[in-house]
């Protein structure tokens, strides 16, 4: 049986708390459901919007773009071109691939399944992708890690395929914690201890103050990227809880005020602030940054972030949404920006609600309109979610598993186990 025949049951609700329910958590199933007979019949490989840059042609172009800026642009232009007119072009050019960040929310999504309607089936797809992760786990390192299977040129160099980064791992952290909650196999605490173990001791520390420090994206750099931080920050406080080993909260706790240090007086953050090019603010990554440090406080319930928290979201809801109440891709529009709705925003928007409620009960609004809107306007009729809408109203419907399909199913799944696991009574969208 295919994981969207499941009945769209909830056995732990409590009596009468079906009365709850909203009209919407019915569409929100049918939606799941729909995404889900699609994943069914197109696997866990997937192509990937930033593939086609992996390929010779794709790094030289951007090596040349970040060197001479006039001189590489009409190099990448081809490429920019075909990702709004014709992505699937790509089929001709690059294989389809296995990402980790995809195959972990996608790992977690299913046990939000598992734990909002039952089924064991859901728990034996998580099971599987965990398999699956360890195959493509990056060797070499202090313990399991993840990063892409392409290689990346950026503004600050070239990254080789397989570099594991800080924002790819931590989501495998917590599928195998997860799995380990779930089932009580100590073989996924066991891979959880070790993945701890390469957050801590590989990357790097950039001290910025006395009692701070930015952590590096990867292996191999020492950037000052502030989601970065909040990744390593939230797994080493975690890790540090778990099994009881104090160098990782010390850590954690350098990089947690690395974070809080360089909040702006407005409440934002910058993307980085070590790099004149990535002085950005932008919508999912402040989701990043605002959702890990919700996760830190469920340990430290600190007054401090509480009160980080509530200025980053006071911030992110005025400079983040346009007038209509719809995700901005930047607080401060770039020059050329052809790009309306991207939907990874939307993705990590309904995932920021889900971890800030009861705190924030504004945010949980947000995430249910928002998941309302995803469903009605952005789900295509094989199932799968558009990936973006340029202005002007052409829309990228060729679907890529790390961005924003897997994100979306986990931040849908993690609304649907809201409602079964919360008595509090639900709005209409």
């Amino acid at each position: 049986m295919s994981v969207a025949a499941i009945p769209g049951q909830d056995p732990g609700a409590k009596p009468g708390q079906e009365a709850l329910r909203p009209p919407e958590a019915a569409n929100l199933w049918s939606s799941i459901q729909a995404f889900l007979r699609w994943l069914d019949q197109n696997g866990y490989e997937s192509y990937d919007p930033y593939d086609i840059w992996g390929t010779r042609y794709g790094l030289f172009s951007r090596r040349i773009y970040y060197g001479h800026r006039l001189l590489g642009s009409p190099l990448i232009a081809p490429i920019l071109l075909m990702e709004v007119l014709c992505p699937s072009l790509r089929r001709w050019l690059v294989g389809k691939g296995r990402f980790a960040t995809a195959d972990a929310q996608l790992l977690l999504g299913f046990l939000n399944l598992y734990e909002a309607k039952g089924g064991s089936i859901f728990l034996e797809k998580a099971r599987a992708l965990s398999r699956d992760l360890l195959q493509i786990s990056v060797p070499g390192y202090s313990g399991f890690c993840w990063g892409y299977p392409f290689d990346w040129q950026h503004n600050r160099g070239l990254w080789k395929k397989n570099l594991p980064f800080i924002t790819a791992t931590p989501y495998c952290f917590e599928a195998f914690l997860r799995l380990f909650d779930l089932t009580a196999d100590p073989a996924f605490l066991t891979i959880a201890r070790s993945i701890a173990q390469f957050v801590h001791k590989d990357l790097r520390d950039t001290p910025t103050s006395p009692n701070a420090a930015a952590a590096s994206y990867s292996p191999v750099d020492s950037s000052q990227v502030v989601n970065a931080s909040a990744y390593r920050a939230m797994v080493l406080f975690e890790a540090a809880d778990r099994f009881q080993i104090e160098d990782y909260r010390q850590t954690a706790s350098r990089n947690l005020n690395f974070i809080l240090q360089n909040q702006n007086q407005d409440g934002s953050w910058l993307y980085a602030v070590d790099h004149a090019s990535e002085r950005f603010i932008d919508h999912f990554h402040t989701c990043f940054v605002l959702k890990n440090l919700a996760k830190i406080n469920r340990r430290l319930k600190s007054a401090e972030i509480t009160g980080a928290v509530a200025r980053g979201y006071k911030y992110y809801r005025s400079a983040l949404y346009d007038s209509s109440g719809m995700p901005k891709q930047f607080a401060i529009r770039p020059r050329t920006q052809i790009v309306r709705f991207e939907l990874y925003d939307f993705a990590e928007a309904i995932s920021l609600g889900c971890w800030l409620w009861p705190e924030i009960p504004e945010a949980l609004d947000v995430a249910r309109r928002l998941a309302g809107t995803v469903r009605d306007r952005f789900q295509t009729a094989s199932g799968h979610f558009l990936t973006r809408v340029y202005k002007g109203g052409l829309k990228h419907r060729f679907p890529y598993l790390r961005w924003p399909q897997a994100q979306l199913f986990y931040a849908l799944t993690s609304l649907t186990l809201l409602n079964a696991k919360t008595d509090f009574p639900h709005n209409s969208r």
